[in-house]
C-alpha cells in the first residue's frame, strides 16, 4: 500500500500489527485446542490401562479368595463327616453297652451250667425224683438264658468254624465227615449275635 508524503504511517501500522495479532491468535488458537484434544485421548489411554491393570488384580485377588473358600469348605465337610463318624461310633458303642451290659455275669454263670449238666449225666437213676427236680431246675435256667438271647452253639455235627470252634484235638472218626465236630467237650455260647464263649469240639478226620 502506497502513501502519501505527509501522510500518517501510525495508523496504518497499527493495522498491520492488528491483523498479524489475529493471524497469530488464530495459529495459537488452533494448537491450543490440538493440544487440548489430544491430551484427553492420552488421558482416557491411561484410565484404560489403568483400569485394566486393576481388573487383573481384583481378577486375581478374587481367584485367590475363592480358593480360599473352597479349602475352607473341604475342611469344613471334611470336620462334618469325621463328627458324622464319631456320633455314630459313640451311638454303636452306648448301644453296645447296653446290649452286652450283661456279658460278665452270663460268662460267670456258664461254669455254674456246666457243671449242673456234669451233675445231672453223672445220675444213673434218671427217673428219680429230686434228679426230675434238678432237670427241671435246669430247663427253666436254660430258658431264661435264652429269653435273654444267650445261646448255646450247636456244633456236633456241623462243619468246624474258627469263629463259633476252639479245636482241642483231631480224632479219626468214621461217623463224620472230615473237618467236621464229631464230640462237644465243652458247649459255647452267644450272647445276642456275639460269641462270648466258643465251644470246645474235636475235629474228624478219615
Amino acid at each position: 500500500m502506497s502513501t502519501k508524503p505527509g501522510e500518517d504511517l501510525s495508523c496504518e501500522q497499527n493495522h498491520i500489527n492488528s491483523e498479524k495479532l489475529k493471524n497469530h491468535e488464530c495459529n495459537c488458537g488452533d494448537k491450543s485446542e490440538q493440544a487440548i484434544n489430544a491430551e484427553p485421548e492420552e488421558s482416557i489411554l491411561k484410565q484404560n490401562d489403568d483400569a485394566k491393570e486393576k481388573q487383573g488384580d481384583l481378577k486375581k485377588t478374587i481367584e485367590e479368595m475363592q480358593k480360599e473358600i473352597d479349602e475352607y469348605k473341604n475342611r469344613w465337610l471334611r470336620a462334618q463327616a469325621d463328627f458324622d463318624n464319631y456320633r455314630k461310633r459313640i451311638q454303636r458303642d452306648i448301644q453296645d453297652i447296653h446290649l452286652y451290659a450283661g456279658e460278665q455275669l452270663v460268662k460267670d454263670i456258664l461254669p455254674v451250667i456246666d457243671n449242673l449238666e456234669r451233675a445231672l449225666d453223672a445220675v444213673e437213676e434218671k427217673n428219680d425224683s429230686l434228679y426230675k427236680g434238678v432237670e427241671l431246675i435246669y430247663q427253666q435256667l436254660i430258658e431264661i438264658l435264652k429269653k435273654h438271647e444267650i445261646k448255646e452253639i450247636e456244633a456236633l455235627g456241623k462243619p468246624f468254624d474258627p469263629s463259633y470252634h476252639d479245636a482241642v484235638m483231631i480224632v479219626e472218626n468214621q461217623e463224620y465227615k472230615p473237618d467236621t465236630v464229631a464230640e462237644v467237650m465243652l458247649k459255647g455260647y452267644t450272647y445276642h449275635s456275639k460269641v462270648i464263649r466258643p465251644s470246645m469240639v474235636k475235629v474228624a478226620k478219615n
